[in-house]
């Protein structure tokens, strides 16, 4: 029987993912190179380091930047790029039809709480979940379950009565591991990735009701 419901973030709240490849790769325009998309994708849901692409771009072109001011034209170039993105759809439907069947929500995130709770906050949203596990809560991120089961402990549910909503196929082995149901939802930034390891596949959270992937995963509420 479920008894939470555990959301990813960036790509499955909101679609963070492509803003923030189009902010590094505009730097790296800047500079006359390329960031290929497969280098965004080699560490989306990841815990990253704002400093990685413009280290790898002082290494690329053999010469020392100026990292802080690499990161703060980032951050201005990412803001702008989310100011008016919209929640994912079907995401407020989701958390409205969680909370009339009783059921607990969280977030379990590869970033840090600054960036999940702001945004969450900023979205109107923060309030409807009972907790965050974000980047700084775990000594692993995923694919590990960690991030999982430090989420389910907080609610105070098992893992087997818990559903993960995912974007990636690394946040769906992740949420495996922990034993858990997971529905992906992918974006098209991960469309092309393998899902064969979720438990049911979404074009969007729009194409069901929350009752109605529960039951399509073999467990009920």
């Amino acid at each position: 029987m479920i008894r939470g419901i555990v959301f990813d973030f960036d790509g499955l709240i909101l679609e963070t993912e492509r803003p923030q490849y189009e902010a590094w790769r505009a730097v790296y325009v800047s500079f006359d190179r390329e960031l290929p998309i497969q280098a965004w994708l080699d560490v989306m849901g990841k815990p990253v380091r704002t400093d990685l692409f413009p280290k790898r771009l002082s290494k690329e072109l053999g010469r020392p930047l100026d990292i802080d001011a690499l990161i703060a034209q980032y951050r201005e170039v990412v803001a702008t790029n989310l100011a008016t993105q919209p929640i994912q759809p079907g995401v407020r439907r989701v958390i409205e039809d969680a909370r009339r069947l009783g059921l607990k929500l969280a977030v379990a995130s590869g970033s840090t709480h600054r960036w999940v709770d702001g945004h969450l906050a900023r979205l109107g949203l923060a309030d409807h979940f009972d907790h965050t596990t974000c980047s700084e809560d775990t000594e692993k991120h995923k694919p590990d379950p960690d991030p999982y089961l430090h989420a389910c402990r907080a609610l105070g549910i098992e893992p087997d009565s818990a559903l993960a909503l995912e974007d990636s196929p690394l946040g769906i082995t992740a949420a495996k591991a922990a034993g858990m149901y997971a529905i992906a939802v992918p974006t098209a930034m991960t469309a092309d990735q393998s899902f064969d390891h979720a438990d049911l596949v979404l074009d969007s959270l729009e194409q069901m009701s929350l009752a109605e992937m529960i039951q399509s995963v073999g467990s009920g509420v």
